[in-house]
């Protein structure tokens, strides 16, 4: 038999656990939302270190100067620059450990962020070790690349605004200092390389001339080449007159008798003209002394070299200046756009940003958490 409860005794206990559902919800936003905010806003606005932020704007530039219109400088524009690299180079040295090293050596930055006049959660611990102090470096100087235009931004952050000035101007001067060792590296080897160039070609072209030397000591003729074009100019003058005198001797034989004055006048010539072109002949033929033939053998090889040493030289000489102009066109060096800045206010905390993210933060994990405990719930009461 059931027992029927009255309308008033239902609306009673369904008043009673909304209420009692309010309250609870109100217990759980105060403790979620409004205890987390509320110590959001303690921390913020009583406990926390302000942070001052120097910023600086900066890129890397190329010693380039006004280039000629000659064809040596019109060689060196075209040789390709780095200055992208070096502001790749310039990025991952001012993120670089070497960098932390040293700041902490030479300008006080463990000192300083490691300091107890900072809340605990915003200085660096004093028992942390490298990687952590790293991490923390990292979190307070940050770089940004803009990849279109190479120009860096540098944000560096610190407990007062003369220490945020002081890093600033520190890695910049470190950085500065490395894009200027590294380049004075390549452009030595550089140099370098083109120097050693030039001494082989200087060695090639000394051993070549002293060859070409002892040769002509040694024949008594400066140049062979010269002396066999001259005799055979002269023979071909001596082949000219030949065929005139044949001509002669003919014209005299066919009128006068054989022992005539003329004919044998005559025939003389024509003998002592073959005679002198059979003498040119075995000189520019022979190859024993006074041969021609054997000093232009000898002679060939050692101008060819010569004349290689010398195209050899003058193209090392040209490759070392054009090293040289380049290497002073491609010198490299900081530009500063502005900054460090010197900041007169804090830029952290910002207050009400971080209020606002913690309220809704919190919001969102209460509602995630209720969403989880009502779904363990329901299947608690399967």
């Amino acid at each position: 038999m059931s027992t029927k409860v009255p309308t008033d005794t239902r609306a009673k206990t369904a008043k009673q656990l909304r209420r009692m559902r309010a309250r609870r919800l109100g217990v759980r936003m105060a403790l979620g939302i409004g205890l987390p905010t509320i110590l959001a806003a303690i921390y913020l606005g009583l406990i926390m270190t302000p942070r001052y932020e120097s910023v600086t704007t900066f890129t890397i530039q190329s010693a380039n100067g006004g280039m000629g219109t000659n064809a040596l400088m019109m060689l060196v524009s075209n040789v390709p620059g780095t200055a992208t690299r070096d502001v790749l180079v310039a990025v991952e040295y001012m993120r670089s450990r070497d960098m932390l090293d040293h700041l902490i050596a030479d300008h006080g930055f463990l000192e300083h962020y490691a300091s107890e006049d900072a809340d605990y959660f915003s200085r660096l611990s004093a028992s942390a070790d490298r990687e952590q102090a790293y991490k923390y470096f990292l979190d307070h100087v940050v770089i940004e690349h803009d990849t279109m235009s190479d120009v860096l931004t540098m944000r560096v952050q610190a407990f007062d605004a003369e220490s945020a000035h002081r890093f600033g101007l520190a890695i910049l001067d470190l950085t500065q200092a490395r894009i200027n060792a590294l380049n004075d590296t390549s452009r030595q080897d550089r140099i370098q390389l083109a120097s050693s160039e030039l001494e082989r070609a200087e060695t090639r072209l000394a051993a070549a001339r002293t060859a070409l030397r002892e040769a002509q000591a040694a024949h008594g003729d400066l140049n062979p080449l010269a002396t066999g074009e001259a005799l055979l100019e002269v023979r071909t003058r001596l082949e000219g007159e030949l065929a005139i005198a044949r001509a002669e001797q003919s014209t005299v034989q066919a009128t006068m008798p054989r022992n005539a004055p003329e004919v044998v006048a005559a025939r003389r010539r024509v003998g002592a003209l073959a005679e002198q072109i059979e003498q040119l002949n075995e000189r520019l033929a022979g190859s024993g002394e006074g041969g021609i033939g054997g000093e232009l053998a000898e002679f060939e090889p050692i101008v060819i070299e010569k004349e290689f040493a010398q195209r050899a030289y003058s193209s090392a000489l040209a490759s070392l200046e054009v090293a040289r102009v380049d290497a002073s066109r491609q010198h490299r060096y900081l530009e500063r756009i502005a900054g460090p800045s010197q900041p007169e206010n804090p830029r952290y905390p910002r207050f009400w940003y971080s209020l606002l993210t913690v309220f809704v933060l919190s919001f969102a994990l209460l509602g995630i958490g209720t969403l989880l405990l009502a779904s363990i719930r329901e299947h608690a009461n399967v």
